[in-house]
């Protein structure tokens, strides 16, 4: 029995839960059914620990951790590029908003250095389009979905370390990576808060770095499509606003 309890994983009971959408099983079927695969999942993660987690966990923490000082450092990049550029990409109305943002971006990249993490690279290709007008809120939508996820995945992975301090830095980075992406969502004029959970679609740190690969960006070599290199440097007192709660808690 437990061989095949140790089968089955959160992945598994997802979906179940798709399937059961599809199928449109009834309320108690759909409560019963995902009670037990609930309850097997959590038989399974004792009977064969680390299972359920060997994902976000077979990624050394220091290599998530200099992953996301390296996307700290894009971040700060792009917004301090934005806000120069402001009136041409025509984002005016909201160069207050990317202002606060910048300054988080720059405080989360301040943090996580502190903790010892370095950047992969300090240098990024950065498509001419993403400069264009109508395409940054487009651009950072995109990023900050991808963010989240890579806050999930370190939470996970320093949950399962026992390091609890650093995963509730990551909960506090990535809450403010989500308010970043429900504001990008309402400069678009979309529900800003179209989710009840944030979405964990990439469970390895690689997937991000790949994703954000395939938008365009190049870390320290060329990306996809017509840019140019963009050096990361501490942002001047004109690309940032005055924000609260600058260090972790």
């Amino acid at each position: 029995m437990s061989g095949q309890i140790a089968n089955i994983t959160p992945d598994d009971t997802r979906r179940l839960e798709r399937v059961l959408d599809d199928v449109g099983a009834d309320g108690m079927t759909r409560r019963v059914l995902l009670r037990r695969a609930a309850v097997t999942t959590a038989l399974a993660c004792a009977a064969a620990p680390g299972v359920a987690l060997a994902r976000a966990t077979s990624t050394s923490l220091t290599e998530i951790v200099d992953t996301a000082v390296t996307a700290e450092a894009l971040a700060v990049t792009y917004l301090t590029g934005l806000v120069r550029a402001a009136s041409a990409a025509g984002v005016g109305r909201f160069v207050e908003v990317l202002r606060a943002a910048n300054a988080a971006e720059y405080d989360h990249y301040r943090a996580l250095e502190r903790l010892g993490a370095k950047p992969v690279t300090t240098r990024f290709w950065v498509p001419d389009a993403f400069f264009e007008p109508g395409e940054p809120f487009k651009v950072l939508e995109t990023a900050e979905t991808l963010f989240v996820d890579a806050y999930l995945i370190a939470a996970t992975a320093f949950a399962a370390a026992g390091k609890a301090d650093l995963a509730r830095y990551a909960g506090e980075i990535g809450a403010v990576e989500a308010q970043h992406l429900a504001l990008a969502r309402l400069a678009q004029d979309k529900l800003p808060d179209d989710r009840a959970f944030q979405a964990y679609a990439i469970s390895d740190i690689g997937g991000i770095v790949a994703a954000l690969q395939r938008a365009g960006i190049g870390f320290g070599k060329r990306g996809q499509g017509r840019g140019r290199f963009h050096e990361f440097s501490p942002p001047p007192a004109a690309a940032l606003t005055a924000i609260t709660g600058r260090v972790p808690m």
